[in-house]
Parts: structure tokens; sequence; C-alpha cells
């Protein structure tokens, strides 16, 4: 939420303003706390490992309880804690002087584009109670326990306290809107969103309301049988562990951890870096199919083991976000706005050695598993495709591993067939050489033909395959666009064509046309009175093993048809409006091929309207064209000439 105007930030108003402002995600209140606590273990260990202070028996951990009865949240720990000094200067003065410098940084930005609103700290607690309790005892012996105590953040009281265990409790009484809200459930929901890996075990109990009625009459007191007594978050997340030290039974364990439900993972990559910057993370690629699931991945950035967000794209390249995984950067600035994120040099060099790790562990699986890898493209090639178009340095490492796969679903490496056509120029060399000097020479072009339906065009494939050509399947919504963006890396070296679109498929010859004009004319006007001017009709001779007519349609502007299509199924309106405008430029008429190889047109002969249709219908069912009403009237008009040749017969 943005306000506009000069704020004034004093404790009358700064805790309204900090509910109001941060109303969507004031459940980073729990991650404060539990933060601070975490912080206070590290400080106390410190001092034990350098012989400040003596060692506690007791494990190190954090524990959070809701008391029902009471309708109190405490967070409990065993860290450094506080003295009556410490109290003084760390939560009446820095503690709300971070504050106030917190809302002043960003009292102008919008709410979401601050990263993880790190930096309330402790006054976080006023988000969600009235009433703020701090129960501290410190690690130093000849310091006295303290109890703190603050209205609304507004006015404080501070005595001795009898608190024997060294460390804090956090105690916040709730809200009327806060018993309302936070349950249990969602407690343990905020907790294993935001701390699931948090450095120290996390305990959570319950103390019942003795009102409700309940099973278990042990479920209203917070003793834990200790066998019972299980933490709820995994201090020790995977990625902190050496590649070579996890099994790939680990990784998958750690995977549905993550993403509980989810099919096994493909395979992943294991980031794992001390310089120039610190990171470290998993990112798997999962085992989606792309024409029947979700789309949407996941990947949650971590700060020292504590959940920031997912999926921040200033950090994270978006065509990763079709993976899955975590990463941890304990070097990664938090309390800035994302228009900072994106011009930090930083940040930049962190995105690109991920973008570099995700392309390398590709191409190591090509190598290692290549078998495997084909089998994987139907869930890889939305990834790699999206990938190359986005990002110019990942498209450079993989674009040799792309892979097209044919109608007999074998798989032929883009490389290859860039290769295929370097083969070509330079077998065309000689004749470039004799040549005149002053004649400019065409590129080569290696033509790409393929369906973008599966088992479609099938007399146009057949007359591909008849010549040795390869027809490939580009059926993803994807392709349409990846295949002009691999045409302009090519420099026009490489040319997708469909197989029914205007080509040298037709394996027509030079034959002069020997029907006459004048029969031709009224060929063409039998057309136009079935389909208007949708036609240019053409006459040559295509063999007798192809069809009596065969449309054609220019691929640019059935690729505009296509793109068009994809827009108007995203329900984007406004590009919608803009590329409607733009297409009706373009001259929309196919051509419609006249063989007259085939007996359609004698001269001198009147031409049935009846069959001319239906041999019409015949060339748009060979094209996928033939839909709807036409298309059982087609099935009708097959059954009649079907009856007639077996009375003809009989």
């Amino acid at each position: 939420m943005k306000k506009q105007g000069k704020i004034s930030v004093t404790a009358e108003n700064i805790f309204p303003i900090i509910r109001q402002w941060l109303y969507s995600s004031q459940d980073i209140f729990l991650r404060e706390i539990i933060s601070n606590a975490a912080d206070a273990i590290t400080k106390r260990q410190h001092l034990e490992n350098i012989g400040e202070i003596e060692k506690i028996e007791d494990e190190s951990e954090i524990i959070v309880t809701l008391n029902k009865k009471n309708h109190t949240l405490t967070v409990s720990d065993n860290g450094i804690g506080m003295s009556a000094e410490e109290v003084d200067k760390y939560i009446n003065q820095l503690a709300y002087s971070g504050l106030v410098d917190f809302v002043e940084k960003y009292k102008d930005e919008n709410d979401a584009q601050i990263i993880g609103h790190f930096g309330l700290g402790f006054y976080s607690s006023f988000m969600i109670a009235d009433k703020v309790e701090i129960d501290s005892k410190s690690c130093f012996k000849d310091k006295e326990a303290v109890h703190w105590q603050s209205q609304e953040g507004i006015d404080f009281e501070m005595q001795s306290s009898e608190k024997e265990k060294i460390g804090t409790d956090i105690i916040m009484n709730l809200t009327e809107d806060a018993i309302k809200d936070y349950d249990e459930y969602k407690i343990k929901s905020i907790i294993q969103k935001y701390c699931q890996f948090m450095t120290y075990p996390i305990y959570f109990t319950v103390v019942s309301d003795e009102s409700e009625n309940t099973e278990n009459e042990e479920a209203s007191t917070t003793e834990v049988k200790e066998e019972e007594r299980k933490p709820i978050n995994n201090p020790n997340p995977l990625w902190n562990k050496k590649p070579n030290d996890v099994t790939d039974e680990e990784y998958i364990e750690f995977y549905h951890e993550l993403f509980p439900g989810m099919d096994e993972p493909l395979f992943w990559v294991h980031l794992n870096l001390d310089y120039p910057f610190r990171l470290k993370g998993i990112l798997y690629f999962p085992r989606t199919d792309i024409r029947y699931e979700s789309l949407e991945g996941r990947i949650k950035v971590y700060y020292n083991q504590v959940f920031v967000a997912d999926n921040i794209p200033e950090i994270i390249p978006e065509f990763l976000f079709l993976l899955k995984g975590c990463i941890d950067c304990p070097d990664l600035p938090l309390n800035v706005s994302r228009s900072f994120l994106q011009d930090d040099q930083y940040v930049k060099k962190l995105s690109g050695h991920i973008v570099k790790k995700v392309a390398d562990r590709l191409i190591k699986v090509t190598k290692d598993q290549p078998e495997e890898y084909e089998q994987w493209w139907k869930y890889l090639q939305l990834f790699i495709k999206y990938g190359m178009m986005k990002d110019p340095k990942f498209s450079e490492r993989v674009s040799d591993i792309a892979l097209l796969e044919n109608t007999d679903h074998e798989f032929t490496r883009l490389k290859d067939l860039k290769n295929k056509n370097d083969e070509n120029v330079e077998n065309n060399k000689d004749n470039t050489e004799k040549a005149s000097s002053d004649e400019p020479s065409e590129p080569q072009v290696e033509k790409i033909y393929y369906i973008n339906e599966e088992n479609s065009l099938s007399p146009y494939v057949a007359m591909a395959q008849k010549q040795n050509h390869q027809v490939y399947l580009m059926t993803e919504d994807i392709d349409v666009q990846w295949m002009s963006f691999i045409e302009y890396e090519s420099q026009g070296k490489l040319k997708f064509v469909r197989v029914d679109a205007e080509s040298d498929l037709d394996n027509s010859n030079d034959k002069e046309v020997e029907i006459s004009q004048e029969t031709q004319d009224k060929f063409i006007e039998q057309i136009k009175n079935i389909n208007k001017d949708q036609y240019q009709v053409k006459f040559q001779y295509s063999g007798k093993d192809a069809l009596p007519l065969m449309i054609r349609e220019n691929e640019e502007h059935r690729r505009m048809k296509d793109l068009l299509a994809q827009i108007e199924k995203s329900g984007d309106e406004k590009t919608l409006e803009s590329f409607k405008a733009m297409f009706a430029q373009e001259e929309n008429k196919q051509t419609l091929i006249v063989n007259l190889d085939q007996p359609i047109l004698k001269e001198g002969t009147e031409q049935d309207p009846t069959l001319i249709k239906y041999l019409l219908q015949l060339a748009k069912l060979g094209q996928g064209d033939l839909k709807g009403s036409e298309f059982i009237e087609f099935l009708e008009e097959s059954a009649s000439y079907a009856f007639k040749g077996t009375d003809s017969r009989e």
C-alpha cells in the first residue's frame, strides 16, 4: 500500500501505519522474532567458545508456545539473554530507532517492491499484539533477570524478574483479530514457511483452553514426552553438504521435503560456492508434462537459512522459474527495494553464475546420459527453448544440445542441422567462386520441414518423405516464437517451413499447362462461388501420387495467425488488439494448387460443382482445416460416393 504525503513518525502513529502498510505480509513478525532468537543463541555459543562464559548443558533450541487460554504467543530461546541495561539499550533505543529508520526509508515504496520486509525486528511483534512482554536472563552470572512490557509500543515498564534459566521469552498478548487469525495450524505453517531450515531446532507446543473438549486431556498442558518431542524444522538442509557426500536418494528425499506430492525430479544441480560470493542451493529439473500440468516452478530464496521469498526475478532469471528448488545466499542485500536489486552488480554476477551452472549441468547430462536426455526432452524442451529466447549467454551455451523430434520420434540436434548447412555451403563453394565477382551470392538456406500437430497434414508429410526430407514435430505453443528466434539467430541459414506451406515439395515440373485459359477461368469462378476470394489458384503438374487439390499457405502469414490464436487464448486484450491491427494489413490468401496430373480438369468438359466442392473439402481435410458443419457435410458426401460405388458394382 502506498501512502501520499509526509509521514511524521511518532510513537503514537507508527504501529497503525505498519499494520496497514504490511497488512498482506504481517506473518513476517514470527520470522523476525524467531530470527532474533537464533541470533541470541549464536552469540551465546560464540562467548562459550572463546571462554567468556560457561557452557550450558541444554541443547540450543527455540520454543514457540501458543497458549489458547491466555491468548498469548511466546517465543523462547536459551541464547545470550539480556540484562536491564541491555534491554534499555537494545529494545528502548536501538530497536525502536531501527524501526523508525525502516519506516522512513520505505514509506514511499509500494509494499510489493520491498524484498522480504526484513529489518522490523522485535517491534514487528506489535503487528499482532497489543501488549508485548520480555522476560530475560543474561548469560553473565552477575546480571539480574529483567521483565519488560509495553502496551502498543508507546509506554514501557521494566522491573526485576524471577526467571532462572538463561535466555529470553518474548510474550505476545494477541489482539482480538490475531486470536481469530492465528490458530495452531496457521502458526505452524508460518514457522515451516519461513524457518523450515533455521539453524537451530524449533519446537512448537500448544496449551489448550480448559473449556475445549479434547479427547486427550494431556493436550491441555505444555509438557511433552521426550520421545515425542521433535523439532518442526530441519536445521541441516542438504545444500550445506558437499555434492560428493550426497546420494541420489538423499537428493530425491530432500526434493519431496521441499515440494511434497511431486513426482521424482529428472536430475538436479547442486550449487556450492564460497568465492567470489557465498552461494548454496539445489535446483531440480521437474518431471512435468507441459501439455497437461502447470508450468509454474518455484525457487525458494533463503538468507542464512531463513526464507525470504519465492521466485525473485531480480535475483534469479525468469526462465529459471520453470525449475524447482532453493538457493541460500548469506551475502544477499535484503533491506532494499526491487529496483535497487535490478542495478546491483553483485546480484547480476550471482544471477549469471546460476545460469552458467544450470547450462553446464544440462550439457553434462547430454554427454553422460544421451539416451535419457532424449527421453526427457518432452519435459525439458520448454525450459531450454524459453531460456534460449530470454538469455543470450544461456542460448550460446545450450543451442548445440537443443533437439528436434521427427515424425518417427527420432531426434536430431539443432547443431547437426547447422552443420549440414555449412557442408552445403562448402560443397557449393566452387560454383560460388566461378560466379562473377559483381554478382552477389545468395546465402545457403537449410529448410526444416515440420508439422505443428502430430498425425496431421499426412498427405503433405508423405510428399516430403518421398523426397527424403525429415519432417519434425513443432507441436508446443512456444515453438511458434522459437522457430522465428532460431531463424534470426542463424542469420537466415535455417528456415522452418510447415509441409503445407509454399515450398518446393509439390514435385511439380516445368511442363506447360495444356488447359486453355477459358477452362482455367471457369474453374477459378467455381472455386470463388464456393469460397469467395479465399484462394489464389495455381495450375501445375504435381504427379499422380499427389491430391487433385492442395492448399498452400505462406509460412510467415500462417505463423502470425498461430501467434494471434495464442494471444487470444492468453486473454491479453491490449496485445491482442494491436496484433490484430498489424495482422489485418497482411494479405490473407492461400494458394490452391490444381494438380493437372489428376483427372480433375478436362478441356471442353463441364465440371461437376458438387465434385469440385468435395475435392476442395478433401484438400482442407489434408491440411487439417476441415471443421464443424463442413466436416459433417464432407462425411455425408463421402458416404454418398461410397454407396454409388457399391451400386455400380451390382
